[in-house]
């Protein structure tokens, strides 16, 4: 996904700074279990195991727009930190396109087959997508879906909205801001006698 190629992209221009990732792990971030607690959901909701106990709906939709609002409670208690601007704006857009069709994001149809995730011969009727809904002429905020590709053959094939992208970039942003040498860090290098 895109989040990963931009997140892969920081930790290695980090690097080749000068950067440490362990920097990242110093960073305070604020109630952090809240990140934790939604990630967690949405591992739960979208596996396999979910899927065949208990289903899709309602549970599913209902945890999963609950997920979305603990994701903007923590990113708005951190929004001081390098980064989380856009990732909070990317989340708000999310956030708005599921919320108003009914816990789904809606994925165009053309970008799922340009990413291979569905069957390019399949009806347009017959496709069922775990946490997606398809684009209509009736979806509110479709221009917010997952209107994007990454087309099959590449590498993390798979579709993407607007609010995705500024998510990737936010993230990326944090990493880099916060895995690079600190500038007291190298004023006291400097000062260190030879």
């Amino acid at each position: 996904m895109i989040l990963l190629a931009l997140l892969a992209l920081a930790v290695v221009a980090s690097l080749l700074s000068g950067g440490h990732l362990e920097q990242i792990a110093g960073v305070q971030i604020k109630h952090a279990y809240l990140i934790l607690l939604s990630l967690g959901i949405q591992v739960l909701i979208f596996s396999s195991w979910w899927q065949s106990r208990v289903g899709l709906a309602p549970w599913a939709d209902i945890l999963y727009m609950a997920s979305m609002v603990l994701l903007l409670v923590a990113t708005q208690l951190n929004r001081r930190l390098p980064g989380i601007t856009p990732l909070n704006i990317g989340l708000i857009l999310n956030a708005a396109v599921i919320l108003s069709n009914g816990g789904h994001m809606p994925a165009s149809l053309q970008a799922l087959r340009m990413a291979g995730m569905v069957d390019p011969h399949v009806a347009f009727e017959t496709i069922h997508i775990i946490n997606s809904s398809l684009i209509s002429e009736t979806t509110p905020l479709w221009f917010l879906g997952d209107i994007f590709a990454v087309p099959r053959g590449w590498p993390l094939a798979n579709v993407f909205s607007v609010g995705d992208v500024l998510i990737a970039l936010g993230a990326a942003w944090f990493v880099w801001a916060n895995a690079r040498p600190r500038a007291q860090d190298s004023r006291s290098l400097a000062s260190f006698p030879s």
